[in-house]
């Protein structure tokens, strides 16, 4: 993860500097009756079963040709990446033996999209072995999911063999639905210029129909929560505000950063941390600003995650 979000850090700090992008819609306030400030509901059907979740990934995994599951490790291996020291991060690891002549790292690298790997490694400890690792979200479409990785890890034995270790980790978090207020003035922020050492500035402001007030309620409150995690740089990417009227007290607000890629919702209820790296927000918030305004956020909403 670190590498990835290292790399989109040294693009976006690359972006110029500009005005202030402001984009706000009046939601027809006189036909609403009062509405709470805050919208926050949370899905019952939180699941106690993140291992058995888990374990079923196994069937969508790619593994080598010949690839043979054997129950018992033939000499245990510890993967070199793929550790993102999450909380309640969760699991299944599985062995296999290989065929000596299969590249497995080069082959694990050939299933997953160049923006999904996380890392790759290898160490001696003992005996010589190497980890590729993966954020694969996509592989798990349940919203409970907030962080989804596999990790091959290999290690040449005797007699001609190859043992495989292949980790499906996950984080399972009870599912937040979060709804932007159905009155107010709604504004996004974006910003010509973001950089890992000043806070964002530049600035425009542009006001959005009503369906892009509606289709921006729909996507996050599609968005899954987000696994958290640390940095040590950080950039605002835009801002999201909903007003009682045109500069009035603001009732909802959410700001999107560049690492971890939270989207924080602030409210009446408690603070909820939301995944903003969803591909559909991204590719949404981009379309607000024109090809010449918000050059900071839109370079920075490219390198979004597919939901």
């Amino acid at each position: 993860m670190g590498t990835d979000r290292t790399l989109r850090h040294l693009f976006a700090t690359a972006v110029g500097v500009g005005a202030h992008v402001v984009a706000s819609w009046t939601i027809a306030a006189a036909a609403q009756p009062t509405q709470r400030p805050a919208a926050l509901t949370v899905d019952a059907r939180a699941s106690t079963a993140p291992q058995r979740y888990a374990a079923s990934l196994f069937d969508s995994i790619a593994l080598p040709p010949g690839a043979t599951r054997i129950s018992t490790p033939i000499a245990p291996l510890r993967p070199v990446t793929g550790s993102p020291g999450f909380v309640r991060l969760t699991t299944v690891v599985r062995y296999y033996d290989v065929a000596p002549s299969i590249d497995v790292i080069s082959f694990a690298k050939s299933r997953f999209p160049a923006t999904e790997w996380e890392g790759t490694g290898t160490t001696y400890d003992g005996y010589h072995h190497s980890s590729v690792a993966f954020a694969a979200l996509p592989l798990c479409p349940d919203r409970h999911v907030a962080y989804c990785s596999v990790t091959y890890s290999v290690r040449p034995l005797l007699e001609h063999r190859q043992e495989l270790r292949v980790d499906v980790a996950l984080v399972w978090l009870p599912v937040v639905v979060v709804r932007l207020p159905a009155s107010g003035v709604v504004t996004v922020t974006g910003f010509d210029s973001i950089s890992l050492l000043h806070a964002s500035s530049g600035a425009v402001r542009v006001t959005l129909t009503g369906a892009q007030v509606d289709a921006l309620r729909k996507a996050v409150a599609s968005l899954r929560r987000s696994p958290g995690g640390e940095c040590m740089e950080d950039s605002l990417l835009y801002r999201i505000t909903v007003a009682t009227t045109a500069g009035g007290r603001v009732i909802w607000s959410a700001s999107a950063d560049e690492c971890p890629g939270v989207l924080t919702v602030a409210s009446n209820a408690p603070p909820v941390s939301l995944n903003d790296r969803s591909c559909p927000l991204d590719r949404l918030v981009s379309t607000f600003f024109g090809p010449t305004q918000a050059t900071g956020t839109r370079a920075g909403l490219r390198h979004c995650q597919p939901s």
